[in-house]
């Protein structure tokens, strides 16, 4: 047991520091769940519920406000008591999203009210000149961040599952009903600050073609993006021939106005 909670702790450190590693991606659960599995001894059964919670975090990503649940957590500690008390691929999946989003509160908690009074107290070290202090606050908000949810996977998985699922249980009711539909509503609300931002003319018969490839026919993200290198490629063959056919011009026009 000992050994398993030494484990979780260096696998949930190294998890938690893929974006101070420069967005490595180490700490998705299809990562994660096979270290988890090759902890337990049984690397199988790790790739399998890793890759099952993948599926459910794929299509959940940090777009504009939105702000996913905490995939790295509960990809760990779902596959982590799935594997302990012997159950399976399913029951691993029930437990990471309750997990995933208990973890998410502790990330919020940290974005709304501790990352700003660090930022607002880094401002305060610039104004004074104290430049390298004001850098430094940056990594102690990494490193705040890392350590924090490090600590409190390792300790969730030392208590045990039935520990975790009574906290979630204390969640009223109204909270985790809003914190569903704020995560329906938030991706709508991320999507649209990105339109706001890039939406120009130029590029909205672009989004409006994706759109009706998403919505209408049905087809996945790799075909659309096909499409749109295809669209690429013909809008780069098109202004090439453009830029040729001008610059020939050019050139029979300086010829026939040459003086000399």
């Amino acid at each position: 047991m000992i050994g398993q909670i030494i484990g979780i702790f260096f696998i949930s450190l190294v998890a938690n520091s893929q974006d101070f590693l420069g967005t490595s991606f180490i700490g998705r659960p299809i990562v994660t769940g096979m270290f988890v599995g090759l902890l337990f001894g049984n690397l199988r059964e790790g790739l399998l519920m890793g890759a099952a919670s993948e599926l459910i975090f794929m299509g959940l990503m940090a777009i504009g406000a939105s702000v996913p649940p905490d995939e790295i957590v509960g990809g760990i500690l779902g596959t982590a008591f799935a594997l302990k008390n012997g159950l399976g691929v399913s029951s691993a999946i029930t437990l990471v999203l309750p997990i995933a989003t208990l973890s998410l509160i502790v990330r919020n908690i940290l974005y709304v009210l501790v990352f700003p009074a660090m930022t607002h107290h880094a401002d305060h070290l610039a104004d004074e000149g104290k430049i390298t202090a004001a850098g430094n606050m940056h990594l102690w908000m990494s490193f705040l961040q890392i350590i924090l949810l490090t600590v409190l996977t390792t300790l969730a998985f030392a208590v045990g599952s039935n520990a975790v699922g009574a906290l979630i249980r204390l969640i009223p009711k109204a909270v985790t009903d809003g914190l569903t539909i704020a995560t329906n509503i938030l991706p709508a609300i991320g999507f649209g600050m990105l339109i706001n931002m890039t939406y120009s003319k130029k590029v909205a018969p672009f989004f409006f073609l994706g759109f009706i490839c998403a919505a209408y026919l049905k087809l996945n993200t790799i075909c659309a993006a096909i499409i749109g290198a295809i669209c690429a490629a013909v809008m780069y063959i098109i202004f090439d021939e453009i830029k040729s056919s001008n610059d020939k011009l050019a050139t029979k026009g300086d010829e026939i106005y040459d003086d000399f």
